[in-house]
């Protein structure tokens, strides 16, 4: 896709949590680094970055702690996670210019092709919300 392994693991982890943060108060970070393939050492500094630069998850040390989901996750779109993760300037790298971002240039051969699939893949993140990813049930 076009985000980085730290994003997809950030949208499995927080699809995991959505998935399962009703069943119980808070979910051990071992338990969702197993459940979903992710390196817990990865995952707690996932967590981390997520807990400081959004108010979607709460985490809690000590026993009884873990993480649990902070707002309904139909309330988080794919797209807000990739900004947070990656920004939204990844999905719009030129495939001509290395990290440069696509000017969507009228001369460029590449323009109108480009141009209607980045629309179509924003629009896909933009529906997409993490309670429907994890309803897929993909672990």
């Amino acid at each position: 896709m076009l985000y980085s392994k730290y994003c997809e693991y950030s949208i499995r982890a927080l699809a995991y949590l959505g998935a399962n943060s009703q069943k119980k108060d808070y979910l051990l970070v071992k338990e969702i680094s197993d459940n979903t393939n992710i390196p817990c050492a990865y995952l707690h500094k996932i967590f981390q970055d997520i807990a400081s630069n959004t108010n979607w998850i709460v985490s809690k040390k000590g026993r009884n702690g873990g993480v649990t989901m902070a707002i309904e996750s139909k309330k988080i779109k794919m797209m807000d996670i990739i900004n947070v993760c990656d920004g939204v300037q990844t999905i719009k790298r030129c495939i001509f210019g290395g990290e440069k971002e696509c000017k969507q240039h009228p001369t460029c051969k590449m323009y109108d092709n480009c141009s209607y699939i980045l629309n179509e893949i924003t629009a896909f993140y933009e529906k997409m919300t993490l309670d429907v990813i994890a309803k897929m049930n993909p672990f």
